[in-house]
């Protein structure tokens, strides 16, 4: 290309355009048909490359939603975890209105504390879903050390 002339004011003037001839469109020497021809080739390209890049966008997007969903049931089973030390069904937790981003810190991970306060107010307003301790009737014996009396062994030695 050649540059722009420049006049007495500061206006460019544009070169002469006849002289430059690399911009030739070739297709113009071909006949119609065929041009359309070619054009319908390269949009079929384009049209089944295009349909290939959204068929793996749909499998990725699948892929996402389905690890999505096992992380969400996982971080469930966590909280279920925590709150069945002090709920006798954990799952009720949820009953209440608790919400899983509502017990996750800010990195995406169940938090302990947002869940002991969740279950704290559960049990506030539920006081019948608190986990009962089992009722030891051993009579007040612990299990602690006893004393090592006469075994047999020591009554057939004695003979």
């Amino acid at each position: 290309m050649t540059e722009p002339q420049h006049t007495d004011g500061d206006t460019p003037v544009a070169p002469d355009t006849a002289t430059d001839a690399t911009d030739v469109d070739t297709d113009s020497e071909a006949p119609a048909d065929q041009r359309t021809a070619a054009h319908t080739d390269d949009d079929g390209k384009l049209r089944r490359e295009a349909a290939k890049y959204r068929t793996g966008l749909r499998a990725a997007e699948a892929e996402r939603d389905g690890l999505r969903a096992r992380l969400d049931a996982m971080q469930r089973a966590e909280v279920e975890r925590l709150a069945a030390d002090d709920l006798a069904q954990p799952a009720d937790l949820w009953l209440l209105g608790a919400v899983l981003p509502d017990l996750l810190d800010d990195d995406g991970n169940v938090d302990q504390a947002k869940v002991g306060a969740a279950v704290k107010a559960a049990l506030t307003d539920r006081p019948g879903w608190r986990r009962m301790r089992a009722v030891s009737f051993d009579g007040g014996d612990r299990g602690g050390p006893t004393a090592a009396g006469p075994s047999w062994a020591d009554t057939l030695r004695d003979r």
